[in-house]
């Protein structure tokens, strides 16, 4: 990994580990007051619960110099982040839809464009979003070559994508369902107003 240094990856890395800690305690915090029949408060629970996980990915496959691979899985973490964003804000009203959403996903409509950019519309998220739906190209075509001789036939006109900047990008991420936590549950999440 020579455009990288290895201290800038693991001082990425220990920014998504902050974000996570920080879900866990104020997950911890508010925890036992939870009402278990609020179906806004356990789809914020398990969304964050799957943003973690996705992060866990996300970290695994850069640390394996596979940046453009987590391509797909922090496009999810953004989909999550943005829809538990746009779940906080009125949590027993909006949860209905994103329930049935997810009770009837298929692989054709989990990432519906149209609706990821509405609710980041809502959310004061849209630049953050257009910026996760404009790595697609990256995923599609890129990869690094490994197969001998593969070096010549690799697409020299793409732009390269580093893995600090997936890093970064899924410590944003992160933290956006940090602070949709915390628009839930005011002053339970430290760390929500860090960048």
């Amino acid at each position: 990994m020579d455009y990288i240094k290895w201290g800038d990856m693991q001082e990425l890395i220990q920014r998504v580990g902050r974000a996570k800690a920080f879900i866990d305690n104020g997950m911890c915090r508010v925890g036992p007051g939870m009402d278990e029949a609020g179906v806004g408060d356990a789809l914020l629970v398990r969304g964050a619960g799957r943003a973690i996980v996705l992060a866990d990915a996300i970290v695994a496959l850069c640390r394996q110099d596979h940046p453009e691979e987590a391509l797909a899985v922090l496009r999810q973490l953004a989909e999550t982040a943005v829809s538990l964003r746009w779940l906080a804000a009125m949590p027993e009203a909006r949860a209905p839809s994103l329930e049935s959403e997810l009770q009837t996903v298929r692989w054709e409509t989990l990432w519906d464009e149209e609706r990821f950019l509405s609710r980041a519309r809502e959310t004061g998220l849209e630049a953050e979003a257009r910026e996760a739906l404009a790595y697609c190209i990256h995923f599609v075509r890129g990869g690094r070559v490994t197969l001998p001789w593969g070096h010549r036939f690799g697409p020299k006109q793409d732009a390269e994508l580093h893995v600090e900047e997936v890093l970064r990008r899924a410590g944003s991420w992160l933290n956006l369902v940090l602070k949709a936590l915390d628009v839930r549950w005011p002053g339970s999440f430290p760390g929500a107003d860090q960048p």
